[in-house]
């Protein structure tokens, strides 16, 4: 029965990573981002960006009282049928294009310019599956040039992994790239709140003009180190293609064009609040034990971990363990490098 379920999923065009969760769920139940990314042995934003197609597909649902959020698995029969018919609504509006409708395109790679390798996304999800892996892959700095907020909101959680691993974060942009989004800076700062980040509100557009589908469009850019030019097509929060390029001088090009923009604000968002927060907590009290951090800025477990790990990784606290008088392990406390 799982089996059908499951090769019905690779028909109707799901990928081999929301397949796999999916059938996680149907064993198992019901299930959190943790356990599934253990048992199949992949990264958190691989699994928080599929099981959220899979919940906006009404294949699971999510229980958004439970911390850390709980995703169950929805009646097959109902799900399946529902998904059945919405694929056959759209199939009959878009006859012409049936291929499309039927199937997921695959990449497809070829040779741009000399030992330039090109790929092209006619399918959204894929292209954002795509910047996951090579997000993940970063060593050095990712540049985005404004982009459509509802792309950077899927990209939060590799873009937070990113930050917690030292990657220098960029973001341009400029009031003339959208125009129905007039309050751009709020929105993405609002997303990327948990993310280190410098946002550079230019006068100039960032974005360049180009004709998609006989409409003008946006298309911004997003770099990762130097390898990699993202480009993607938008109108304010709709995404329609990317393409991408692999080569240095694509990137570096779009790096000195977006150097000499004229800027109106820097912004240099160093720690998101709870890192911050943390840090603030440490320098007054010069030294402090987990527990005492964790009951004054009330965080804790796992997260208050990542936060003093990536602290002490980047040179800016430091840790220490100091034996007690009573018997018992040694009492685990932080203070500011001077």
């Amino acid at each position: 029965m799982i089996t059908k379920l499951l090769t019905f999923l690779n028909e109707m065009g799901f990928s081999e990573i929301q397949i796999n969760i999916y059938k996680y769920l149907l064993i198992h139940k019901f299930g959190v981002i943790n356990d599934i990314k253990k048992a199949l042995n992949y990264s958190y934003s691989q699994v928080h960006h599929n099981i959220s197609i899979l919940e906006d597909k009404k294949l699971v649902e999510s229980s958004p009282d439970s911390n850390p959020k709980l995703y169950f698995k929805i009646n097959p029969k109902i799900a399946l049928s529902e998904l059945v018919n919405k694929k056959y609504s759209i199939i009959k509006e878009n006859i012409k294009k049936l291929d499309k409708e039927l199937e997921i395109k695959e990449s497809r790679v070829g040779v741009c310019l000399r030992d330039t390798t090109f790929y092209h996304y006619s399918n959204i999800n894929l292209g954002t599956e795509n910047f996951y892996i090579l997000i993940e892959k970063a060593s050095n700095e990712i540049i985005m040039s404004s982009l459509a907020p509802s792309l950077i909101k899927k990209l939060e959680p590799a873009l937070y992994n990113a930050f917690m691993r030292g990657v220098q974060l960029k973001l341009y942009f400029s009031n003339e790239d959208f125009e129905e989004i007039k309050n751009y800076f709020d929105i993405v700062t609002n997303i990327l709140k948990r993310v280190g980040i410098i946002i550079i509100e230019t006068q100039e557009r960032t974005c360049q003009r180009v004709r998609f589908n006989d409409e003008i469009v946006n298309m911004g850019n997003m770099l990762i180190d130097e390898p990699y030019l993202n480009a993607i097509v938008f109108k304010d929060d709709e995404i329609f293609h990317i393409d991408g390029f692999h080569g240095t001088m694509f990137v570096q090009q779009a790096k000195n064009w977006l150097s000499i923009k004229t800027v109106v604000k820097r912004i240099e968002m160093e720690y998101p609040r709870h890192f911050q927060c943390v840090l603030s907590i440490i320098n007054e009290y010069k030294l402090i034990k987990t527990r005492d951090l964790s009951k004054k800025s009330r965080i804790g477990g796992a997260k208050l971990r990542e936060i003093l790990e990536f602290f002490v990784k980047e040179g800016i606290i430091q840790e220490e363990y100091i034996k007690t008088e009573k018997a018992g392990r040694p009492k685990q406390v932080y203070s500011i490098i001077e």
